[in-house]
């Protein structure tokens, strides 16, 4: 699978063990007897960068980064809806990063569904980690976006406190 949301390719990206073996894909394309040395995290962000499409396996077994998937994923950076979703809030980003928080309620809780929007999926729930991990790519501040975004009821906690979901309407 080819994807064309960067949002799962900057969240491994944010992954150390996804980021060593990327880079030792790119590098020296992790030939099978490389392979077999890696521990279980970074068998698992192998899986995760050949699921994306990212990385795919020669004949001979060793890896290669795949460049049209990585330019598909470059060309589509917010997904189908992105110019809409983008439209009102543009003037506040910076590509994905946000530049300035609104001061009007209005823009910012624009701007907060926007960042939300980009960084969840509906129904999916994120430990407070993952969820820092996603809000790092619109700003370095993530405590504050998290903040906000509970503030303006855009994401709940769950009932430990431990988790993020965007709340059920």
């Amino acid at each position: 699978m080819i994807t064309s949301d960067w949002k799962p390719v900057l969240a491994a990206l944010g992954n150390e063990a996804a980021r060593t073996v990327f880079a030792r894909a790119v590098l020296d394309r992790l030939d099978p007897a490389a392979r077999a040395a890696l521990n279980t995290r970074e068998q698992k962000a192998l899986r995760s960068w050949l699921d994306l499409g990212i990385l795919t396996e020669d004949d001979d077994g060793s890896l290669a980064v795949d460049g049209a998937a990585l330019r598909s994923t470059l060309a589509a950076p917010g997904g189908e809806d992105s110019g809409k979703a983008r439209a009102g809030v543009g003037k506040f980003l910076d590509g994905p990063r946000v530049t300035a928080m609104p001061a009007a309620p209005t823009e910012r809780t624009e701007l907060l569904r926007w960042v939300r929007d980009h960084a969840l999926e509906p129904g999916e729930v994120l430990a407070e980690a993952e969820l820092n991990q996603r809000l790092r790519v619109f700003h370095p501040d993530v405590a504050m976006l998290r903040r906000y975004l509970v503030d303006e009821s855009l994401l709940e906690r769950t009932a430990s406190g431990a988790e993020y979901a965007i709340p059920e309407d």
